[in-house]
């Protein structure tokens, strides 16, 4: 081989080297991200196998407040409130609005302790993170039951100041915040805000168990 050869092979060589290094540091970026943008569903998942896990030991009010941390930690809860109430929001004063996200929150928390209430060897699983937008993404996964068939989980993820949380959660299809905008924007036109925060309050109520 001559030496302008043994040259053109070792430059190939160093080029083939840095593409491959650049490749590699391009999809470890691209697999923290996914990391990131996964790690509010799975805390979600990790927190409801723990309150089911602890249903037959621990009280409502217990597993209540453990979820209530995750709750508020990985849930752009005004966000969802704006979304929820739509062009009523802004008629809102703050301590109307402020009301409305906290029951709000109240409901979505009692409603999950409620609802996974027993533990029999469930697991959640993830499938795919897909990109909405620049900064959105849906994280899909699915609900494992032992002896019945997966029910889907897909959660809409949004960067809120370099923070990524859930904006809604689409159970078997059904999108929870297009659900509840429908009723909601539905009492406040034929009965007003004031009918609508007596409903949360009734609907925490019936959840939560009477001591």
């Amino acid at each position: 081989m001559t030496l302008m050869n043994t040259q053109f092979v070792r430059l190939l060589k160093s080029i083939l080297c840095l593409g491959m290094l650049f490749l590699s540091c391009f999809i470890s970026a691209e697999a923290i991200e996914e990391e990131a943008i996964q790690a509010p569903v799975n805390e979600l998942h990790t927190t409801l196998i723990s309150i089911m896990q602890a249903a037959e030991k621990q009280s409502f009010q217990e597993r209540y407040d453990i979820m209530e941390k995750t709750v508020l930690k990985h849930f752009d809860s005004p966000l969802i409130a704006k979304v929820i109430l739509g062009r009523y929001w802004k008629t809102l004063d703050q301590t109307s609005q402020t009301e409305f996200i906290d029951l709000f929150n109240q409901l979505t928390i009692a409603t999950y302790v409620d609802r996974f209430d027993s533990y029999e060897g469930e697991t959640f699983k993830n499938l795919a993170v897909e990109q909405m937008k620049e900064n959105r993404f849906m994280v899909k996964t699915e609900f494992l039951p032992v002896d019945d068939e997966p029910i889907s989980f897909n959660y809409i993820i949004q960067s809120n100041k370099d923070k990524w949380k859930i904006i809604s959660v689409i159970a078997d299809g059904i999108n929870d915040l297009s659900l509840k905008r429908a009723d909601y924007s539905a009492v406040i036109k034929d009965q007003g805000f004031d009918a609508l925060i007596t409903t949360l309050k009734e609907k925490i109520s019936a959840l939560k168990p009477k001591s």
